[in-house]
């Protein structure tokens, strides 16, 4: 709804969003409202204000669902034998066979689930824009981010997710309840003024400014135990109680600049400078500067250039400049202080203890220089639009959590370590294919991206973990980042005189899984863990094709990636021949005897010697290509006048995530169990929550 006289201005929109998960007993609420409101008191006062509030509720959407060993992966592992239900409709609350693992039923396990989790965020916006002269203006905002969040679980008698889990009921003894909540302001100040002038052909552009952000948060948290029954689940109920709370904060404060220039329009030139100041780092290097230059060069409006239909525009650009991250979370720059308890004089007594992150007051901005060279040319009047950028950002003195030794007091502490390289080439064409009564426009972009790890300090031979059961990525000097870190699966132990000549595993056996030696010592052990896989996209590509015809319209989206592979971690439950879970169906093929040796990929289920092939090895590994018609709609817009009182109308039915492509065998290519944590999880499928088929039928009116 939008409203305007000469003096004021505003629009409102009202919003209410309610969708169930693909998973039982899953589901998300939203309301939210925007208002946009400008007041123009004389010609050189222009006073604005927009707020956007948001209450969200989820249930189930954060806890139990996805991740190791949650709901999705318990469904995996249930045995195929075990009905859902009893034969009188009572559930079957164990899912488990003889000799399995105990599992309950993953089923009444999400309905049972009650996990709340409640939000509510208002951002807000105000500004004032003082012309003091017709080219000179001062410009004053102010940016609200307010928020409270309230999560609330309970785990009582009839809660048993993951492996080996209680049998059912529980104990009301184990029954647990938690109770979370935060609340935080954040707000940015930014005053900034701008002059700009026009001399013949010549046109300037000059900005100074300074602005500063504040962000807190206090936070709490109360757990209970140990509960009556299930009827009274409130922490009040519990017969054992512990809570804390604590409060953070940060702060930045920033100068900054900018220049516009162009001649005649076809010459262009922008310069930048930024100075960032942040309370993350210590006082001594806390400030750092992020200055950026760029030029273009229309060469299409030289007198030189001959205008053909050929080619219509043609645009040169380049560009460099530096920006910085402090996100290192708050106060690693000194060592912290928590509570501990110890004892004195026979009493337990309160104390303090210092933290196992040592305080570097030395750590300081990670800094990435960026160098991009691009062109713009338009074909045949027009009808194809192609750009091209390469790209080239070495990022330095990266922020990372370094080991330390056990006998300096300490775990780890906060350092700037390495180099990182980042390249690539970018193409997009826009092309209109027919034009008329019927239109085809179609959009294609491509990017070829490539990342190295270019140094690491002395002492530090790579970034990751180094832990059997986790940390499957690893970054080492000379490869992309996030690399997948295993064994290099080397088939079975086929025969006794296969395994009396083969390196060995100190559990290996006839018919038991053979890795590689990689460090050719003649025994398998961790030493020949090796790189054996890479989530990094070696190109991804999108495609967008539109169709119009009347008052009919087309729209189909389509997206893909490859050169990529995706570690498939859910196999280290699919490839437990310990009879402990259910298995994938290959295992099937396994070794049973020299007589019967199966594929040749699949080892024994002897006891004791079936570890080594469920711990990370190459066969995790799969291709991560894949092609998805992300969505297809298809619209139709009423003729202005057709319906009465009403001013526009469209009405549209679409199809999300309509078809996916790929090889991949789990159930979803884009699987991505945390893309940032290129340390523990990056490009990982750990039960990872599908994407779902989504149809959806609406209307846009205007009154």
């Amino acid at each position: 709804m939008s409203s305007g006289t000469e003096k004021v201005s505003s629009s409102s929109t009202l919003t209410f969003f309610d969708q169930d998960g693909v998973l039982l007993n899953t589901n998300l609420k939203r309301f939210a409202f925007r208002n946009n409101t400008e007041y123009r008191p004389i010609d050189r006062i222009k006073i604005g204000l927009n707020i956007a509030p948001t209450y969200q509720l989820e249930k189930n959407t954060r806890s139990y669902t996805d991740g190791n060993r949650q709901i999705i992966a318990n469904a995996t592992a249930a045995s195929p034998l075990k009905p859902v239900y009893n034969s009188d409709g009572t559930f079957d609350t164990s899912v488990r066979s003889t000799g399995m693992l105990n599992l309950n039923n993953p089923v009444q396990q999400l309905l049972l689930a009650n996990a709340q989790f409640k939000s509510l965020r208002l951002l807000g916006n105000a500004y004032a824009d003082f012309a003091i002269l017709p080219n000179l203006h001062f410009k004053t905002t102010i940016n609200g981010d307010f928020g409270t969040y309230q999560s609330d679980n309970y785990q009582g008698t009839m809660y048993g997710i993951g492996l080996s889990a209680a049998a059912l009921p529980r104990a009301t003894t184990s029954s647990t309840a938690a109770h979370s909540s935060y609340n935080y302001v954040s707000w940015l100040n930014e005053n900034t003024l701008s002059y700009n002038l026009r001399i013949e052909d010549h046109h300037l552009d000059l900005m100074a400014g300074y602005s500063s952000q504040r962000w807190t948060r206090e936070y709490r948290s109360i757990n209970g135990s140990n509960f009556a029954n299930d009827a009274v689940y409130w922490i009040s109920g519990a017969a054992t109680t512990s809570g804390t709370d604590n409060k953070e904060a940060w702060s930045m404060a920033s100068a900054l600049g900018r220049l516009n220039y162009d001649y005649k329009g076809k010459y262009l030139l922008t310069a930048t400078f930024r100075r960032d100041g942040s309370s993350r780092f210590g006082s001594d290097v806390k400030y750092a500067n992020f200055p950026s230059i760029s030029a273009g060069w229309i060469v299409s409006d030289e007198p030189f250039f001959k205008k053909n239909n050929t080619i219509s525009f043609l645009k040169l650009r380049a560009s460099y400049g530096k920006t910085g991250n402090f996100n290192i979370g708050n106060y690693t720059n000194v060592t912290n202080v928590s509570s501990s308890n110890y004892v004195f004089g026979g009493n337990l007594t309160p104390g303090e203890a210092l933290s196992t992150t040592l305080g570097n007051a030395q750590v300081t901005w990670e800094s990435s220089a960026q160098t991009d060279i691009g062109t713009d040319i338009n074909f045949l009047n027009n009808r194809i639009v192609f750009s091209y950028d390469y790209y080239n950002k070495n990022t330095t003195d990266m922020l990372y959590l370094v080991s330390l030794p056990y006998e300096s007091g300490y775990t780890n502490v906060q350092m700037n370590v390495g180099k990182l390289r980042m390249w690539g080439h970018e193409f997009s064409v826009s092309t209109r294919n027919i034009v008329g009564k019927f239109e085809w426009t179609t959009d294609l972009n491509l990017s070829l991206p490539r990342n190295k790890l270019v140094s690491l300090p002395n002492g530090i031979p790579y970034i990751g973990n180094n832990t059997t059961y986790a940390g499957y990525n690893r970054s080492v000097v000379g490869k992309p980042i996030g690399q997948f870190f295993g064994y290099v699966f080397d088939g079975v132990y086929m025969t006794q005189e296969e395994y009396n000549s083969q390196p060995k595993y100190t559990t290996s056996s006839v018919g038991s899984a053979r890795m590689k030696d990689v460090n050719n010592d003649g025994v398998i052990d961790a030493n020949d863990r090796t790189l054996i896989g890479d989530p990094n996209p070696k190109y991804n590509y999108g495609i967008t094709n539109t169709f119009r015809y009347q008052n009919f319209d087309l729209n189909i989206v389509c997206y893909g990636q490859g050169g990529n592979q995706i570690m498939n971690d859910n196999r280290a439950d699919w490839t437990n021949l310990d009879g402990a879970m259910n298995v994938a169906k290959d295992m099937m093929n396994r070794w049973r005897s020299l007589s019967d040796p199966g594929n040749g990929l699949v080892p024994r289920t002897l006891a004791n010697t079936t570890e080594l092939y469920r711990l990370a090895n190459s066969t995790w590994v799969e291709s991560g290509n894949f092609f998805a018609i992300k969505n297809i709609a298809l619209g139709y817009t009423f003729r202005q006048n057709t319906l009465k009182y009403i001013k526009s109308a469209r009405i549209y039915a679409s199809v999300q995530q309509a078809f996916v492509f790929t090889k991949y065998s789990g159930m979803n290519p884009e699987a991505n169990s945390t893309k940032d944590n290129i340390i523990g999880t990056y490009g990982q499928d750990l039960s990872t929550y599908p994407i779902p088929r989504t149809f959806m039928i609406g209307a846009n009116i205007n009154f």
